[in-house]
């Protein structure tokens, strides 16, 4: 999990730890699943997300800057509302476009703008794409459900199919007194 940005219960007995790129639309397709996860599971899962802009998206890397920038200025609440915007107008990710979302979102516009140009934070992204690279997950969307692997933008029963599991080996683990 690292530092990256959280949604849902920090102790939440099943983590769901998501590499991504903004500009893929196979990660836009999966989106709609991973909302309907949270509706379903609640307080019983996390989401942690992991950048992984792959290279023939060029907009992916100034993308995530923003949702960093955005992460700095106002939490795990901002990075979301930041993903959940340029999910949406995935289509419209030219500079001037996620200055546009910067406002719209408000956040410090300038800052979002050196943010930007400057790759702040290339360390990062970097620290998740090595790691991506550590375990084999290439590609996007990638998911590790308490550790196991799930390639692709799958349908909801696939994830469903994992947490159920999930859930009942935290469940037996907590029965024997072990915190979620």
């Amino acid at each position: 999990v690292g530092n990256s940005p959280i949604l849902g219960a920090k102790d939440a007995p099943v983590t769901i730890i998501e590499f991504s790129d903004f500009q893929c639309p196979y990660c836009k397709r999966v989106e709609p699943t991973m909302k309907e996860l949270r509706d379903t599971y609640k307080d019983k899962i996390r989401l942690v997300w992991k950048h992984e802009p792959l290279p023939f998206h060029p907009r992916a890397v100034p993308a995530a800057q923003l949702t960093l920038e955005a992460r700095a200025e106002k939490g795990d609440k901002g990075f979301w509302a930041a993903h959940d915007l340029l999910f949406k107008n995935q289509q419209k990710l030219a500079d001037e476009d996620l200055l546009g979302y910067a406002k719209e979102l408000g956040l410090d516009v300038d800052k979002v703008k050196i943010a930007i140009n400057e790759h702040k934070y290339k360390a990062e992204m970097d620290a998740d794409q090595e790691l991506a690279d550590d375990i084999q997950a290439s590609g996007t969307p990638h998911f590790f459900i308490n550790g196991r692997r799930l390639v692709g933008a799958q349908p909801f029963e696939k994830f469903q199919a994992v947490i159920d599991e999930e859930l009942k080996n935290a469940q037996a683990v907590m029965a024997k007194g072990v915190p979620a």
